[in-house]
This record gives structure tokens, C-alpha cells and sequence, in this order.
């Protein structure tokens, strides 16, 4: 179940509760395309996931791609157990960037700006 969304520091964090399976997937559809028009990069918080299948791999992908191409980032924190294992089975870990946890995010981004 989705269990809140929120700003922090002009990201937007999707927090997400249980499975992200097929049936989470498809009572999100009209949000994920909302999402996919945001002018802001999208954290999904999977910290309290406990099963991801292909539909949640693929609503992600589908908002990385989206976002990538306005030039804004989709990462992911909090991987643990089976989303884990499938994430790095995918490769996706390579691909998209994830964090051990929110706090990780907003230090790597705060460094980066500190950089610049």
C-alpha cells in the first residue's frame, strides 16, 4: 500500500508500505503518471517493502526513464531482502541509484552541491 508522499529538500519521496506487486501497481497508475511530469526527482523510500515483483520494478523503471529524459533523477532507498536480491539480480542496482536510507541520499546530495 502507498503510504505517504512528501517533499524534502525539493525531492519528491514516495514512500511505500508491504508489496510493491502487480495490484499496488495498478491502484497507482494515475499517480505514477502524475509523478512522471514532476519538474523534481522522485526517491522511492522501499524501506518497509518486503516483496517487489515485476510490476514494481517496472513503475520504477517507467519513472526512471521518464525522468532521466527531463534531466531529474529516480533513486531508490532502504533495498532490503527480496527487493534487494531482485535489484541486483536485474542489474538495477547499476543502473539507478540506490541508498541504504534517506539520510545516505540527502548526504550524497549535499556533498555533490558542496562540490560545485
Amino acid at each position: 500500500m502507498l503510504s505517504s508522499t512528501y517533499t524534502l529538500n525539493n525531492d519528491f519521496i514516495i514512500q511505500l508500505h508491504g508489496a510493491f506487486d502487480a495490484d499496488m501497481v495498478k491502484s497507482m497508475k494515475n499517480e505514477l503518471e502524475t509523478y512522471s511530469k514532476f519538474n523534481t526527482n522522485i526517491i522511492f523510500d522501499l524501506s518497509k517493502v518486503n516483496f517487489i515483483d515485476s510490476s514494481g520494478i517496472g513503475a520504477i523503471v517507467y519513472l526512471y526513464k521518464r525522468m532521466s529524459k527531463n534531466g531529474f533523477c529516480v533513486c531508490v532507498t532502504g533495498l532490503t531482502k527480496q527487493p534487494l536480491e531482485l535489484f541486483q539480480m536485474l542489474f538495477l542496482d547499476q543502473t539507478i541509484n540506490c541508498y541504504p536510507d534517506i539520510g545516505s541520499y540527502t548526504d550524497s546530495i549535499n556533498n555533490l552541491k558542496e562540490v560545485s
